[in-house]
């Protein structure tokens, strides 16, 4: 029966593998995130007496911002439309006599060309909060 020896363990753990492989998970995740893209984010402009309502609305709209500075109202469903306007102001007026020909239309989408600033956007998003309080960003 042989005897182990009671001398302290001299044992040195070698990192360098585990750091390597960290080094390269990182860079992987950094390099792999810059092509992930949300199409639609939920702005969080939800009014409260539509999120038990069941029943689709009548139309869908949808603000889309181009980058001269135009704004189109695009309808789809029972009114299938797109108009364009030159300011959020003459937006805001179309989208508040959609809001009196369709009362259960609380929401929308806003889509934008790449090349529009957001200051435009958010812009876009106050003129229009009062008729459709909903709202989400969608096409970035």
């Amino acid at each position: 029966m042989s005897r182990r020896s009671e001398g302290p363990l001299d044992f040195d753990l070698n990192l360098a593998p585990i750091i390597d492989c960290f080094t390269v998970l990182i860079t992987f995740m950094l390099a792999s995130a810059s092509f992930i893209s949300i199409s639609i984010f939920d702005a969080g402009f939800t009014p409260a007496e539509a999120q038990g309502d069941p029943t689709p609305p009548p139309i869908t709209v949808t603000l889309d911002l181009k980058k001269n500075g135009s704004l189109q109202v695009v309808t789809k469903g029972k009114l299938n439309q797109t108009n364009t306007f030159a300011n959020p102001d003459e937006a805001a007026e179309a989208l508040r006599q959609l809001k009196e020909k369709y009362p259960g239309v609380e929401s929308m989408t806003i889509t934008a060309d790449p090349e529009v600033e957001y200051e435009s956007i958010v812009k876009a998003m106050e003129k229009s909060r009062k008729y459709m309080p909903g709202m989400v960003l969608g096409g970035f």
